[in-house]
């Protein structure tokens, strides 16, 4: 049976601009603009061009999301350098009785730098291979944690560029002061994942198996506890196998019109069968987005469901510079 793990650092994977929201967290294998370096570090060296991005969102518990990527080449070498930042706003700080003695705010600040390069193979093959060096900084009160941590990506890239297979390795590193007492692990994890263009129309789809390193997602779920009527005993409704399975995906489709309108829908698998109502039909899972070429900018904006009470809303600005 599986446990939630890792809570102090899990907000380390809330990051990204928007079109990275739309896709349901599919795109690690498409080198679409300078935010996708936070995810994986390879793609900075397929970005063709130098290249900011800001973004800002608001999660559904409240906290506000900032995010910003910059990215360029020197020579053979792709870099980019951004910050994710995470600010609950002003809530009551409380006693060991509850009472109210204060406010406070938690945040969180995470900057980062890439370095990245793309080796040449025979015919019109790639394979991009990067590294990202992250230090995070969390505050709550007089409480401060701070970690540091790498991702190193490897991305393959064929067929005139239509077809990218990706393998990431995100967050390996350590706690070096933790919030509370008992220091806690960070969420390092293995993600692999594809992105295919059709030859003949203007799509393309993303599929991402993410969490690789542990089969079991399924952290204890109430609601499937059975008890029996006439002797009491409580007795557990494990996941299936192919429920198992789809915690791992995300699934999304983009369509490319007419080079200045980009369309996106995804979908996240684990995020509809945890946040799943047994009494309500909801989207939960559910993202999509749009984005609006303009010159040498551009325009994102995107939503994703998390449960029937609340929305992911994002807008991203892109400039090449």
């Amino acid at each position: 049976m599986g446990v939630a793990q890792n809570l102090a650092w899990s907000s380390m994977n809330t990051a990204g601009p928007a079109r990275w929201t739309a896709l349901a967290g599919a795109a690690w294998a498409y080198p679409s603009d300078a935010g996708v370096s936070t995810f994986n570090p390879s793609l900075a060296a397929g970005l063709d061009r130098r290249q900011a991005v800001l973004s800002t969102g608001s999660l559904p518990s409240g906290l506000r999301l900032g995010h910003m990527s910059a990215a360029g080449s020197a020579k053979k070498w792709h870099w980019a350098v951004g910050v994710d930042y995470l600010n609950s706003g002003r809530m009551p700080e409380t006693n060991e009785l509850g009472g109210v003695v204060g406010e406070f705010r938690f945040q969180e600040s995470r900057p980062r730098a890439t370095v990245a390069r793309a080796l040449e193979l025979k015919g019109d093959r790639q394979i991009l291979v990067g590294a990202t060096a992250r230090w995070t900084l969390q505050t709550a009160s007089n409480f401060v944690a701070q970690a540091l941590s790498t991702d190193i990506g490897a991305t393959y890239v064929g067929d005139s560029g239509r077809f990218h297979a990706a393998l990431v390795l995100q967050h390996a590193g350590l706690s070096l002061d933790p919030l509370g007492s008992t220091p806690e692990a960070l969420p390092t994890a293995v993600h692999a994942a594809i992105s295919r263009k059709f030859r003949y129309a203007p799509f393309r789809i993303h599929i991402a198996a993410r969490d690789l390193q542990r089969w079991n997602l399924a952290g204890y779920e109430p609601l499937r506890e059975v008890r029996d009527p006439l002797t009491g005993a409580v007795t557990y409704d494990s996941p299936s196998f192919t429920n198992l399975a789809l915690r791992h995906l995300a699934t999304a489709v983009e369509a490319e019109l007419g080079g200045r309108l980009r369309l996106q829908i995804g979908y996240d698998f684990r995020r509809q069968l945890e946040m799943q109502l047994p009494t309500r039909r909801t989207n939960a899972g559910l993202s999509f987005g749009f984005g609006l070429k303009a010159g040498k900018s551009q325009f994102q904006w995107s939503q994703a469901v998390y449960h029937v009470a609340g929305r992911f809303t994002q807008f991203s600005y892109t400039r090449n510079l």
